[in-house]
């Protein structure tokens, strides 16, 4: 399910503030799939029988890419939590960032994307896989993103 950004039209007096404290860890379904990817990217490389001087720079760049992604998967290690109907992140040993969602949520029984933004204008972006969170904590994270527009 993905939302799309729109801002909520009940009164004030029925919302509700959800209190949510997730531990976030790196996914290692995440990291398995994007080994996948870049294996089945090397090997269509390989199966194309491009002349060496375009397979070298080819490889190269699936490379860099993958370590670039492999870098940052490695990096979604924090506490994603929510009091009074506002949304913080906080990164290890790092100070809490409020942050407000924009552009859209991805809510999918295994996968969640937050894209959010600061108050001073710097992206936020969190993939989560469902082996992330504890279960219980999953769930709790699903609800609270379905309700939190």
């Amino acid at each position: 399910m993905t939302t799309p950004d729109y801002s909520s039209s009940y009164p004030a007096y029925f919302e509700r503030s959800a209190r949510l404290t997730c531990a976030v860890a790196p996914s290692r379904f995440l990291f398995a799939l994007l080994l996948l990817i870049a294996a089945q990217a090397l090997l269509l490389l390989w199966w194309c029988r491009l002349p060496w001087f375009l397979l070298l720079p080819a490889t190269l760049l699936v490379l860099v890419y993958s370590a670039y992604e492999w870098r940052r998967l490695r990096r979604v290690r924090g506490l994603l939590s929510t009091r009074e109907r506002r949304w913080f992140w906080r990164q290890e040993d790092d100070v809490e960032r409020e942050f407000e969602f924009s552009g859209e949520l991805v809510l999918w029984s295994w996968l969640i994307v937050i894209n959010g933004c600061d108050p001073r204008g710097r992206r936020l972006r969190l993939v989560l896989a469902w082996d992330s969170l504890d279960t219980d904590d999953w769930r709790r994270l699903l609800v609270a993103l379905r309700y939190s527009r």
